[in-house]
């Protein structure tokens, strides 16, 4: 029992406990105590005041009438009635002529004193005989509270004392022993030790330091679990290594043949390269040969055609001369003969000359794609009337085919740059959509998107055609590329328009699906804005024009 006491008091959690549990119910205890100590003390104050309240009611009438007939007998009677009273230790009488009658003993300090006036009522005269004077003795009533206070304090003290000991008990049977249990067992946890599950002496059911044994049980089976994966790891490592080692050997031998094989190697590799070299400047020869024959070939074909046609005709008119003239000559021609003869000559003559003029408009549209520079000065353009006014021009050019067109440009957008090459371009990529995306017989449509953006033209032509396969727009914008050569077409069309963008340092691209489904062209060009303040880079919602 001695040390299981020790073992109690050596808690340092039960100690903290208990000292805070005395000084708790100490302080509650001086509370009560006090309260309860000021009420008794107003309680015995209030019995001494209801004892002087008696003594005026029902002694001050008796004692007046006492002293008016002077009967002493009765007034000793009363004031030793008076000073059997509780708490009352002295009462004295003081008539007017000047005898006195006291009982007990007057005290200097801790008392209470009161002084009736004693009047004998004769009639309805009332006629003042002496005083009473009485006093009660508090020393009596500081005892008793006294007295009381001790008690209550030691009974007090006892109780909480015995209330914080066995709180003390129980903290260390429900509490401090576990702990002190759960110490000693995290101070033995090793991995390198054999597993032993942690459990506490106890009785009764469960409670919270079962689960923090099943939590630490369940923590110690995951270490043992985890440290023999990491030991397998190490193993797995230390095998790795060794393989490392010899794989690191093995790969030094390789180097050491490796770097005597690329040494021969490279030497046969500049040997070919010097060969490579030759082949390659022979090939870039050959390439240019190729994209001459392919670019003379293209002129000699389209200019060849209308050549051709022009000395097939020259050479017709040539036999029809020789007969007109041997009809002429001969006795028996006549007026129908030789105007016959005449027409077919006039229809040689337009053929050749449509033709000599389609030859003149390829070698033209030739030189356009073979000028390097354009000398004209810029001008400031209305970039909305523009495209109304080749729009127009290109719609009689391809009549009877008929499209819409819908412009997304303000009227107030005007730029500075050349108009010749301007008007080139948009030429072109107008001319190249009639000829590829509309025909006859459907609701043709395409727009034209204008807006300034970086001191940039740019420009967005879409339509609602077929479309340009990947095949084809990979080659479109070279000279002679066309594939509606059968119709007429010449290829020269995009390649101009290329061009003429370059010169003005923008550019010309295809950007495949539109918003109206066929094709979008995208023209930009760098220019120089008008002064006009409606004009704005960021305009880019204007008029809308529908032909």
């Amino acid at each position: 029992m001695l040390g299981f006491s020790r073992q109690a008091v050596s808690s340092k959690i039960g100690r903290r406990l208990m000292i805070s549990i005395v000084l708790f119910s100490s302080l509650i205890t001086l509370i009560t105590t006090g309260y309860q100590l000021f009420n008794d003390y107003n309680g015995d104050l209030n019995r001494i005041d209801r004892a002087f309240s008696n003594i005026e009611k029902v002694n001050l009438d008796v004692l007046a009438a006492s002293i008016w007939v002077i009967d002493e007998r009765l007034i000793n009677t009363q004031l030793e009635g008076l000073i059997q009273l509780p708490d009352i230790t002295y009462i004295s009488i003081d008539d007017d002529s000047g005898q006195h009658w006291s009982r007990g003993a007057p005290i200097d300090k801790n008392f209470i004193e009161k002084v009736f006036s004693l009047n004998y009522s004769s009639g309805s005269e009332s006629i003042s005989v002496g005083k009473l004077t009485i006093q009660a003795d508090l020393n009596a009533v500081y005892e008793r509270i006294y007295d009381k206070a001790i008690i209550i304090l030691l009974s007090n003290a006892i109780k909480t004392f015995l209330v914080a000991g066995m709180i003390l008990i129980l903290v260390w049977l429900n509490i401090t022993r576990h702990l002190n249990t759960l110490a000693a067992y995290c101070q033995d946890i090793s991995v390198e030790h054999e597993y032993q599950p942690l459990t506490f002496q106890k009785r009764g059911a469960q409670n919270e330091f079962d689960q923090v044994a099943l939590a630490i049980n369940e923590m110690q089976e995951q270490l043992h679990r985890s440290f023999g994966a990491l030991k397998k790891s190490k193993s797995d490592l230390q095998h790795a290594l060794e393989d490392r080692e010899r794989l690191l050997e093995l790969e030094r031998s390789y180097k050491e043949e490796l770097a005597k094989q690329v040494k021969e190697r490279t030497m046969e590799l500049e040997q070919s390269l010097l060969i490579l070299k030759r082949a390659q400047e022979a090939l870039v020869e050959q390439e240019k040969m190729a994209a001459l024959g392919g670019l003379v070939s293209g002129v000699a074909h389209e200019i060849n055609t209308p050549i051709g046609i022009c000395l097939t005709a020259a050479s017709t008119q040539l036999a029809h001369i020789d007969e007109l003239i041997n009809l002429i000559h001969s006795e028996e021609a006549t007026l129908e003969e030789i105007n016959a003869i005449l027409e077919e000559y006039q229809q040689s003559c337009e053929l050749i000359v449509s033709n000599i003029t389609r030859a003149s408009n390829l070698i033209q549209k030739f030189k356009t794609i073979a000028a390097e520079n354009s000398h004209e000065a810029h001008e400031q353009i209305p970039v909305a009337q523009l495209c109304r006014d080749i729009h127009d021009s290109t719609q009689l050019i391809y009549a009877p085919t008929v499209a819409n067109m819908e412009l997304d440009i303000a009227d107030e957008l005007q730029v500075e740059t050349n108009y010749s090459l301007l008007n080139q371009i948009l030429s072109n990529l107008m001319s190249n959509i009639y000829a590829h995306a509309f025909a006859q017989g459907r609701e043709n449509q395409f727009r034209v998107e204008a807006y300034l953006e970086n001191r940039r033209l740019v420009m967005r032509l879409e339509d609602n055609g077929p479309g340009i396969s990947p095949q084809v727009a990979e080659h479109m914008f070279e000279p002679f590329y066309t594939t509606t050569r059968a119709r007429g077409g010449t290829g020269l069309g995009l390649s101009a328009a290329f061009n003429a963008a370059t010169l003005l340092k923008g550019s010309v691209r295809y950007e495949g699906k539109s918003t109206l489904g066929g094709a979008c062209f995208v023209l930009s060009i760098p220019v120089k804005r008008d002064d006009n303040p409606q004009a704005s880079d960021s305009v880019r919602d204007g008029y809308q024009f529908h032909i």
